[in-house]
């Protein structure tokens, strides 16, 4: 009976949407521009394909939101090569990142048989945050409280860390996603207030001492593992306590206020 009803989810699942032409036609010529230059590297040629791309993903993305600086350019470093160049295909205006749900669904990788749960994808914000950063892991602690700006499909905040050196710290930026019109606008940024959690502290302490004390032993894949649940209980330590931090109304304050510019019109 279950594979009956999983099957029958199967077939009601939503396709995964098509890209429109004018993105299609984008992404074709960005990997092209990307294969030449990653069989070889040239600067004044990566330079050139910049300005021919740029123009296309301009009209695609759409104006700024009111108040942000336009006309706006591509995502640093997200067209080659190398570690850091895989981001979304996105303007930014100043701090605000836009791109189109149709990129970013082929930026996840959602094929016509394998439809992605945007809305999901974006309620966990890490693989987007990560789209702007490139070389730095963004890890979530914490979902933060905002009311959904007037006109927008969804819009979610994140207090999260962007770290080469894993979840060991507290978090320190501020992410905020807004869905609106087909298009997604992000932010990610420090954060005006740091929050501080003592009761976190210790425990990670304590269980990173343990597992230096596994690796000194020469127990090295078990040491990782120790880190690794070590991280997992901060983070989740953070999930739980944030709201306890003194920081915690500025936190959701400047969430939410980033929201509300996202969601702004853009200029007539």
């Amino acid at each position: 009976m279950r594979l009956v009803v999983a099957f029958l989810l199967l077939l009601l699942a939503s396709p995964a949407r098509a890209l429109s032409p004018e993105e299609a036609a984008y992404i074709a010529a960005r990997d092209r521009a990307a294969a030449a230059l990653e069989q070889k590297w040239d600067s004044a040629a990566h330079d050139k394909a910049i300005g021919a791309l740029t123009p296309m993903l301009r009209r695609i993305v759409g104006p700024p939101p009111k108040g942000y600086p336009g006309p706006g350019e591509m995502v640093r470093d997200s067209l080659c090569c190398g570690a850091g160049s895989d981001k979304l295909d996105a303007i930014a205006f100043g701090d605000a990142v836009v791109t189109t749900e149709g990129l970013v669904r082929h930026w996840l990788g959602e094929k016509p048989k394998q439809p992605i749960d945007l809305g999901a994808r974006l309620r966990e914000g890490e693989d987007l945050y990560f789209g702007l950063t490139g070389d730095a892991a963004v890890t979530v602690y914490a979902t933060l409280p905002i009311e959904r700006p007037a006109g927008t499909g969804q819009a979610v905040a994140h207090l999260a860390l962007a770290s080469q050196a894993g979840a060991f710290s507290p978090p320190r930026e501020i992410g905020v996603i807004v869905q609106k019109g087909g298009r997604l606008l992000l932010h990610l940024d420090k954060a005006a207030a740091a929050p501080e959690l003592p009761a976190c502290e210790a425990p990670l302490a304590a269980a990173l001492d343990k597992a230096r004390a596994v690796r000194v032993a020469g127990k090295i894949d078990d040491s990782f593992a120790l880190e690794n649940e070590a991280s997992d209980a901060y983070v989740q330590c953070w999930s739980v306590r944030i709201s306890e931090t003194a920081a915690y109304p500025a936190l959701v304050q400047q969430a939410q206020r980033l929201a509300d510019a996202l969601a702004a019109d853009p200029e007539p």
